[in-house]
Formats: C-alpha cells, structure tokens, sequence
C-alpha cells in the first residue's frame, strides 16, 4: 500500500473526492461523514453497504468470502459489492444504492396520549425568562461602568430577578465575561433599549441573568427538545409564549457508521481511542438539526434560549464526552447518575454559547434518560392501573409498575425491526413495505408502502404483520419454521426453496441493468421476500422483549393478570399493528383494548422539560426512586427466552385469549 491518492466517483450524488490507495470505498464514505446504513460498523456482515461499481475493469479488491456468502456469485458479476470489503487501487466510479443511502426517515408521530386519557401537561413554566428595560445612557455626572448600568435598568424594572442593588463590584464569571463581551454595543445598539434574559435551572433556585439582547427581543425565545436515539436524532422547536411545536427535524443518527448498537459502537471507541470523534457525530447532527429547525421556522439561531437531550445512557455519555467504556462491562455502571446543565459552548453546539443544555438523570447502565421522558410524558407514575411500558427499539427498556412505585429493565432486542440483518430489510423510509396482508384462500399478499412507490425493501412494522399473516395461515409453525408438511403450501408459487432455505415471495418486479443505469430512482432488488433467517431474527426481538417483561413481572411477584395495560412507545411502537405484535406475542397478553401506541414518548419528555421546568424535578426524583433490575443475569432468563422464541409462547396458558386461534397452528 501506497501514499497515492486516487479518484472516487459516488453516484447518483454526483459527489468526487480523492482517497488513500488500499482504502475501502467504506472508510472513504466515512471519511467524509456521510450517513450510511452500514450497520454493522464495517465488518461486513449485515450486508447493508451495497454498492454497484460502475467500471468495466475496476481496480478494486477481490471479492472477501463475506461478500461471497451475502452476495452470491450472480450480483458479484453484476458489478455488486460491499464498500466495506472493497479496497481501492486506482480511480473508482461507484453507484451507491438505496440500502446504502439514508433515505427520509419517517419522523415518529407525537400522538396517542389522549388515549389513555391523558393530556401533556398544561403548565407553561419554561426555565426562561425575559425582561425589557431602557439603559439611561453615562455621563460625566454619573460615569458609571456599562454592566451596572445594566443591573440598574433591571432592578428598576423589576424586583424579580436575582440582581443586588449594592452590587457595586462583582465577579465576572464566564457567563458575565461573554455578556460584557457584547455588551457595548448592544446597550447602545436601539437606544438603550436592552433584553436581558435570565433562567433558573430548578423550582427551587432563583432567576439568574444569562443574556442580553439589543433592543425588544422578550417575544423571540425558543428552545430544542432532542431525543437522540440509537438509529434517530429527533430535534423540536418550541416557542417559549405558547409552548407550541413550530418546527421538526430529523436525521439518520450518523453514529451508524461506526456501529449497529450501542454495544458495538462503545467497542469501537474504546478500541480506536474514539469517544471525541463519536461525540462530534451526534454534535454535527444536532447542529444540523438547530440549523434546519431555524429555517424552518425563519427566526435566527440566536432566538434559541434553552435545550433538553434526552437519550439512552450510551448515547447520553457520549453526547456529553465521558467515556462509555464500563458501560458495556458487568455490572454495567453509568459514571454518574445527575442531572446535567453544561452551556452549549462547551459542547461544541452552535448557537448562543450561553445557552443551557439540560439532561436529566439516568437510571442505569442500559436504561438511560430516554426512559425518563417516556415515564414523564405517560405519567405512567400517577397510574392506579398496573402498566406495562415498553420503549421499542434497538435496545428495549421496559417499566411496570403504577402510582406506588416503578420498577424498569432492559433487554437487547437487535436491530432487527430496524430492517437490519433482514434479507431486504430497510428503515420505515420511503420505498419500505410497512404494511401485509395475506388473503387466506389464495395465499396472495396485499402490500403499504411508505410513499405509495415501488417497494425497495421491508421494515419492522411490515415484517410484524407478515409473520402474523403466515401464522394465521399455517405458513409458518409456531416454532417459526416453514410448514413443510403441507403439501398446498410447499406447492405454492409464493412459496420458494432456494439454497438457504424456504421463503415467501412479498413482492417481486422485473427490470434490466440498462434501465437502472439509466434512472437512479430504480432499485437493484427484483424480488422482496421472507426467508427463514428472518423469522428467526423477529422471533429473537420478540423473544427479548416478551422474556423480559415477564421477567420483571415474576421478579415483582406479578403474574400477567396483574397488568392493566399495556403502553407501547418509541418509533416502531407507533407504526406496528398492535393486534399483530399483540398476535405473534411481542409483549404480555392483555385485551387489545388496553394496548395504547403513545407515539415518541421519549421526545415528548424532552419537549416537557423545555416547557415546565417542574417536570424536571419530577423526573430528578422518579430516577433516584425507581428500582432497577438486570434481566440478562436472571437465573430466570435463559428458559423464559427460549419458551419466548415460540410464536406466542411455548405454553399457550400465558396467551388464554390467543389460545383457541393457536391450536390449530402446528408446535412445530
């Protein structure tokens, strides 16, 4: 390997950049931050950094037996490869597929409260405050300095702020050294008229100054609300005088590059010394996410006063720069377990440097502050009725419990409802199917898709209800394998048998290298099906989340009849259809009329910690109060998961509901 420094052509982005000789097309994209779906951090087993090299005698690598093995040697000869096993040795022009590029992610809704009879808090009561006040100009007859005329405007003006009138000296802190800073020119700026801003960062405490603005600036106040998930940053705009939403952003977590979970990606910053390159990623997205808010919402990025985070303990120690490391290790410990108010400057966020950034405590290793906005935002803590929370994601956190206490968990589910390590998995983008149903007298499949386009892929909530279907019709055994004893489906034309095993044929289109050359909007799948591999990988998801909730309900001496209710949240808690998660035995059984989809519940918790400064003294108190409990280390776990891996469950005395409907399924 060389010094050299060759060409890369990406398509269709139109995008070139030189590259180091013997670098993978993978680490090139990465160099360049682009946000891809490799999720398995460049080690080429998920299969999702597709590429199609667009030279007749590329001077590339030759194909890795990993490659071989996802690929097969028909696509290979296609031109199709992996960026991550693709080492470039001259001047490359690369085509960059769908499953590669992030595509438009759906932004998870925020509704579905109000089913459960519950309505976000009504209280206004941001941490900040503003106040206009007229500077009276020095002169030689009152020479005073610029920043106690200041004080002398506010104290004139009002007695609420924590400004001392025999304050004739002081010491400039940080936050006073930026206000002096500017100062000058802003108190003279509108003929002294001058907003001055102040915050407290608890009930308790008094309202401090923070920032001043020329001229009448008291109606121009927002703050961020960010949820930043394993696979999604989620940003909110909110006015300060309403508390309404006026502006939404969301992205790809850039982190995906370097790994799949949070797992895989403590792994990875701890072998590579990484931890401020993976806090840059989450940064540079957030302030891609402030800069597309303020557009939207046409105010300038300096209208920004105040910013909440909330994300699991992973994410939330990366964001802030500690070191994730133990985090990954028995007993899994979190560095500390606080709240935290740091100005944005010191985290590299663009906008006023002053400006607070608020996360509230986490709870534990793996159960992070997005489980605090998901128990702020529900309320699940004032219930009579016993819950069952569930987060849905990557990782799962799971709470049960009612107004007499709270009790949480975790379970590592996989991304495979994120469409990851799934044939023709996908994200719920545009192209995705997220929806299936198949007609019992002729086995034929009616198909959503996301943006009514012809489909690219699958996503969670479309597999959901394809394992569902296949149940019902005795496709698929409750064991999860493909019902070979039945001679009419195994002669199914949907029903195929190829080298890896049976599958299910979703969808499938013709189409020629010509015409996909020629349109980028074409994709390189003809054939979108369901194979064995993937039921596996749903029925581990479910497996987690089911043996983890039963778990927690045994631990607390609780059977399933003690649930209430069942409150599902997160991005694909929104999406799925809760009678077929309900069907294949995603979570505990109750009747399908006390399951409720609350939508982003983790970021509705962080919109409530910019509007109502109360909240974040509830979520302080319930993250000190509330019981923690390791699932994966029960001496429970290891049989509760395996009779979990059966569609519901290996006894059906646990589905009594569902019992009569899987009887005539075959065990296995």
């Amino acid at each position: 390997m060389t010094n050299e420094r060759i060409k890369l052509i990406l398509e269709p982005i139109s995008k070139r950049t030189n590259v180091k000789e013997g670098s993978t097309v993978y680490e090139s994209l990465l160099a360049l931050n682009f946000a891809m779906s490799a999720l398995c951090a460049g080690k080429g087993t998920c299969g999702k950094c597709l590429i199609r090299v667009l030279d007749p005698n590329p001077k590339i690598s030759e194909p890795t037996e990993q490659e071989r093995k996802i690929l097969g040697s028909q696509k290979i000869s296609e031109g199709f490869r992996l960026a991550c096993q693709t080492r470039i040795f001259g001047d490359l022009r690369v085509f960059l597929t769908d499953s590669l590029i992030s595509r438009g992610t759906r932004i998870m809704v925020d509704a579905g409260l109000e089913t459960l009879g519950i309505k976000e808090t009504e209280k206004l009561q941001p941490v900040i405050s503003s106040q206009v006040s007229k500077i009276t100009p020095a002169d030689l007859n009152n020479p005073r300095n610029d920043l106690s005329g200041l004080f002398e405007s506010i104290i004139k003006n009002s007695n609420t702020y924590n400004i001392k009138e025999d304050q004739p000296t002081f010491h400039v802190d940080d936050i006073l050294h930026s206000i002096t800073q500017r100062l000058p020119h802003i108190m003279r700026a509108d003929n002294g008229e001058v907003t001055s801003h102040f915050r407290k960062l608890s009930m308790e405490d008094n309202w401090t100054l923070y920032d001043v603005d020329a001229g009448d600036k008291s109606k121009e106040i927002f703050g961020l609300a960010v949820d930043i998930g394993t696979t999604t940053i989620v940003g909110y705009l909110i006015y300060l005088k309403t508390g309404e939403i006026v502006a939404i952003s969301a992205m790809l977590n850039p982190q995906v590059a370097i790994g799949e979970d949070v797992v895989s990606r403590i792994t990875y910053i701890v072998k590579n010394d990484a931890i401020q390159k993976a806090k840059d990623l989450i940064v540079s997205a957030i302030n891609q996410i402030i800069e597309e808010c303020c557009s939207k919402a046409n105010i300038s990025v300096s209208c920004l006063k105040d910013i909440s985070i909330v994300g699991n303990t992973g994410m939330h120690h990366i964001f802030f720069g500690i070191s994730p490391q133990f985090l990954a290790t028995s007993p899994f410990p979190p560095v500390f377990k606080a709240p935290i108010n740091v100005t944005a400057n010191k985290l590299g966020i663009i906008c006023n440097p002053n400006v607070n950034v608020y996360s509230p405590p986490v709870i534990a290793g793996y159960v992070g502050t997005d489980t605090i906005g998901c128990i702020i935002s529900s309320k699940i803590y004032s219930y009579d009725k016993y819950t069952l929370l569930i987060d849905i994601g990557t990782n799962g956190e799971l709470v049960i419990g009612n107004n007499t206490g709270l009790v949480t968990g975790s379970c590592a589910a996989g991304s495979a409802l994120e469409g990851a390590h799934i044939s023709h998995g996908m994200r719920g983008s545009e192209g995705a199917i997220e929806s299936v149903t198949i007609d019992k007298d002729t086995l034929e499949p009616t198909i959503g898709v996301i943006g009514n386009i012809v489909p690219l892929g699958i996503c969670g909530s479309g597999l959901i209800d394809t394992i569902a279907e296949l149940l019902k019709l005795n496709i698929i055994t409750r064991a999860g394998k493909f019902n070979t004893k039945s001679e009419e489906i195994m002669n199914h034309h949907r029903v195929i048998k190829k080298e890896d095993g049976y599958q299910y044929i979703l969808y499938k289109e013709e189409w020629d290298i010509e015409q996909f050359e020629a349109n980028s909007n074409n994709t390189n799948i003809n054939e979108i099906s369901i194979c064995q591999k993937d039921i596996n990988q749903v029925q581990l998801a479910k497996a987690a989340f089911l043996s983890a909730a039963n778990i927690l309900l045994e631990m607390e001496d609780k059977s399933n009849e003690s649930l209430d209710q069942i409150i599902l949240a997160g991005g694909f808690g929104t999406y799925i259809n809760k009678e077929n998660a309900a069907f294949i035995g995603l979570f505990p059984e109750v009747d399908k009329s006390k399951i409720f989809q609350i939508g982003n519940a983790a970021g509705i918790g962080a919109q409530m910690f910019i509007k109502d400064i109360e909240q974040r003294n509830i979520a302080n108190k319930i993250a000190h109060e509330i019981k923690y409990r390791e699932i994966a280390t029960s001496p429970l776990f290891h049989k509760e998961y395996t009779f979990s891996l059966y569609f519901p469950h290996y006894n059906l005395d646990k589905f009594p509901l569902l019992k009569q409907e899987y009887d005539k399924i075959p065990l296995k």
